[in-house]
Parts: C-alpha cells; sequence; structure tokens
C-alpha cells in the first residue's frame, strides 16, 4: 500500500483598485480566514491568486449637523475563474471609515463565501 501525500492547496491574495488601506487590510484578514478555515493555504508566492476589488455602488450623506457618509460597496473576489460578489454597507465619521465599516460586513462564515470556497477546493 503506498503513501498518498495530500497537497495542500495555497493562494496569495492581491487587492486590485483604489481601496483605503484600512479597509484594503480588512479585506485581506476575511479571505485569509475564509481561506484558512477550509484548509487551504495563503502564501505570498503561491501560483493561485486570489483577487479582491470593490467599487461604490451608491454613495449618501446622513442629513443633520453631524452628517456620516454611508457606502454601499461591492466587494468582488476573484480565483481560478470563479467569482463571488459581497454587497456591504458601511457607515462613518468619513469615507475611509465607510470603507472600513462596510469591510467589516464581509463574512468568512457566510453561506456566500463557503459557496464560493467550496468551488475553489
Amino acid at each position: 500500500m503506498g503513501v498518498v501525500m495530500a497537497s495542500a492547496q495555497s493562494f496569495s491574495i492581491k487587492v486590485a483598485g483604489d481601496i483605503p488601506e484600512a479597509a484594503a487590510k480588512v479585506l485581506v484578514q476575511r479571505f485569509t480566514q475564509m481561506l484558512q478555515g477550509e484548509g487551504l493555504e495563503v502564501a505570498d508566492d503561491a501560483a493561485d491568486v486570489l483577487t479582491i476589488s470593490a467599487n461604490i455602488q451608491e454613495r449618501m450623506e446622513t442629513p443633520g449637523s453631524m452628517s456620516q457618509s454611508v457606502l454601499v460597496l461591492n466587494v468582488k473576489a476573484r480565483a481560478r475563474g470563479e467569482e463571488v460578489v459581497f454587497t456591504v454597507k458601511g457607515v462613518g465619521k468619513d469615507d475611509a471609515d465607510a470603507w472600513l465599516r462596510a469591510a467589516k460586513q464581509v463574512l468568512p462564515r457566510s453561506k456566500q463565501a463557503q459557496e464560493f470556497l467550496a468551488k475553489l477546493k
């Protein structure tokens, strides 16, 4: 009986586009958690690349003297020809804060994330 070696699947994570630095860090952290939670590795030199991008779907300001920025973002992840889009909302004191709060709404254990990861395995 031979020994079967299972090679772990590795991904590098890249952020594309004009995403504020703090929000980009949170997105990389969330997608790292997603991948590692499914037994996939994250490595800078991996051949497979998971690319994260985001765009503003809607931008508003709350009324009043203490107005806040409201952003609805489409956060897209793409790897191996598969793609998932998370539509998330963030409310903050300015656009950068709203981006950060929206990025935190991308949930690694969501059904949407699990379906995407199942396609990558």
